[in-house]
């Protein structure tokens, strides 16, 4: 896959005129963050329709919530959509595939399909586009997402925000093991989040010659691009491993994607790692890059559990035109 210079980026509040207004299908992932069903809303809005809508159902989002949260899961029934649930597990990225075979769900090559991944974990939709490029030989995709307008720090210090919790394990996403024959010099690409034990523990485990930081900036806030610096002082002061810091605009995969080639392509004899820790369209980008040179190993680190709410209210929804081929 070739550079972007030309691409499909279209935020929703100005309208949908350039946007399909019928999808085959629409993936998309429940939870009880406000932001969960704000395509939904939009679609209400904006006349936007879809033959079937797939939601993935996580048992772990359902359990142990506040009344208020329980609310907040269940309000995609109250919006007049017609879904089909597919159970599966926050902590096991395969069930959703599982899921999806054991419905009888199959898509064909001319399917307008569109997916939501405001609410998917990274492994998730990483695995989801994976499947959708080698299984139903998809060329393009539609992928919403929504902006949270802030995230939720529990202790009220940037520092103590925290997606996860309980033991951690550094997993290759499936699908996306990467190859190193012939290479001979191992990279470590961190899109860089808040969460500040992720990135050093990717670090250890991979243990790579070089680190390269890709940090989202201009940020959704400007606020942000500082509080993933502040969050991963660990990182940025205490390897020893050549860094360098790379920017790349925080709600747009496409300028990712050109960053992660650009750098693929200086260092041909390298072996690389991607860690897509930072924001969802930053790891979109980096998906679009491991789909397109499946040399490239993506990484991640799998918790015993996910925070259930991390972001409040919304900001900006977007709509990303995503090439799964070269064609």
């Amino acid at each position: 896959m070739k550079r972007f210079q030309l691409y499909n980026m279209h935020c929703i509040e100005n309208g949908v005129t350039d946007l399909e207004k019928e999808y085959d299908y629409l993936i998309m992932a429940g939870g009880s963050d406000y932001r969960a069903y704000e395509l939904l809303r939009k679609c209400l809005k904006y006349n936007v329709t879809s033959r079937k809508i797939l939601f993935f159902d996580f048992e772990e989002r359902k359990t142990d919530l506040a009344r208020e949260d329980i609310k907040a899961y269940n309000e995609y029934k109250n919006l007049g959509f017609q879904t089909e649930p597919l159970k599966c597990y926050i902590t096991d990225p395969s069930s959703c595939l599982k899921s999806l075979s054991e419905s009888g769900i199959h898509f064909a090559k001319n399917d307008k399909i569109a997916i939501d991944i405001s609410c998917f974990t990274k492994p998730y939709f990483f695995s989801i586009l994976m499947y959708l490029k080698e299984q139903a030989k998809l060329s393009s995709i539609t992928v919403f997402y929504t902006e949270p307008m802030s995230y939720i720090f529990s202790k009220g210090s940037y520092q103590s925000y925290h997606s996860t919790s309980g033991t951690l394990e550094v997993i290759e996403i499936p699908g996306y093991p990467g190859s190193d024959i012939g290479t001979t010099k191992k990279v470590l690409i961190i899109l860089l989040g808040f969460d500040s034990e992720l990135s050093s523990l990717i670090c250890d485990e991979v243990s790579p010659d070089e680190i390269i930081i890709v940090n989202g900036f201009p940020a959704y806030s400007p606020k942000f691009k500082d509080i993933s610096i502040i969050n991963n002082e660990r990182l940025l002061s205490n390897f020893g491993s050549p860094m360098s810091i790379k920017y790349a605009k925080a709600n747009n995969p496409f300028e990712t994607f050109n960053l992660l080639e650009d750098l693929k392509r200086s260092q041909p004899n390298s072996f690389f790692n991607i860690a897509p820790l930072g924001t969802k369209p930053m790891a979109l980008g980096a998906c679009l890059l491991a789909i397109s040179y499946q040399s490239i190993r993506v990484v991640y680190p799998l918790p015993e559990k996910y925070t259930k709410k991390t972001t409040q209210k919304c900001y900006h929804s977007w709509a990303y035109t995503i090439p799964l081929t070269s064609e």
